[in-house]
């Protein structure tokens, strides 16, 4: 036997043999690399997750992750008579106590409260056909800026929110006070000059704000009824606060956050950190 030979030929097998096994390793990586976790696989590890935490998804989930940047916003320079013409236009103005900030009209009154918001109630509320309220639109200032958000309805009160670019601004709205097909009166809170603050930054996935929830907010032990019945993608006014964690003065800046509408509660999560605010 010509060991020589079979050496070269041992070498040769071996050499070839790692580079085999090399080739079948980098492809295995690519593969495993290049592997996404389909939607439907999310969606199911997310319901899970819930799960595990008592809350049952009941809701379709949001797709979209677009770029969203914080916003910056003012308080209206409104004066009462301005908001009367609009809530009364056939009244005639009364008495105006600029002290207390109340307008009185025969046909109601206007009462100034925090910045940016005031009350309107009716002598004698106003009559709208079945189905029929947001026919009196007309009645509330810049009207155009708010859409319905059936969302925060209760009985009696129907909210509309302030919008921003498709975005409701949760906490900027009107809430409409009815009974019997009659419009009581409504609050009405306003921004204006609203502007984004710095560069638009990606906002994380619905799955991820709801997987958040769900390691954040625990509701195995108190045996509530915890349905997710609606989610959708908005902002929050950012409350700052003190070193010892009580809110201080508020804010002119909102946040993007997912809003989450359980039968209990509404839970708002951080869209860029996946924090839940309380």
């Amino acid at each position: 036997m010509n060991w020589e030979t079979a050496k070269t030929w041992l070498i040769s097998i071996f050499l070839l043999l790692d580079i085999l096994l090399g080739w079948m390793w980098l492809q295995s990586r690519n593969t495993m690399q290049g592997y996404v976790e389909s939607e439907s696989d999310l969606l199911a590890n997310t319901k899970t997750l819930l799960a595990e935490h008592g809350l049952a998804l009941e809701t379709s989930v949001p797709t979209n992750s677009p770029d969203m940047a914080s916003l910056h916003a003012t308080y209206p320079n409104v004066s009462m008579k301005t908001l009367a013409k609009v809530a009364f236009p056939a009244a005639k103005v009364l008495s105006v106590d600029n002290t207390a900030e109340i307008l009185s009209t025969n046909e109601g009154s206007i009462r100034m409260m925090s910045a940016g918001s005031w009350d309107v109630s009716y002598n004698h509320p106003l009559a709208y056909p079945r189905n029929g309220l947001m026919t009196l639109i007309g009645r509330v200032w810049h009207s155009t800026n708010y859409a319905p958000d059936p969302a925060s309805d209760s009985p009696g009160t129907t909210v509309l929110v302030e919008r921003y670019n498709g975005y409701s601004m949760y906490d900027v709205d009107v809430l409409l006070q009815t009974q019997s097909h009659t419009l009581l009166g409504y609050t009405q809170s306003l921004m204006t000059a609203i502007t984004p603050v710095g560069a638009p930054k990606p906002v994380i996935s619905a799955l991820d704000a709801l997987d958040s929830l769900a390691v954040s907010v625990d509701k195995t032990t108190n045996g509530a009824d915890n349905r997710i019945l609606k989610m959708d993608l908005g902002y929050l006014r950012k409350v700052p606060t003190n070193p010892f964690g009580s809110p201080t003065s508020p804010s002119n800046y909102w946040f993007p956050v997912w809003r989450v509408v359980t039968t209990s509660q509404t839970y708002y999560i951080n869209a860029f950190s996946g924090e839940v605010e309380s």
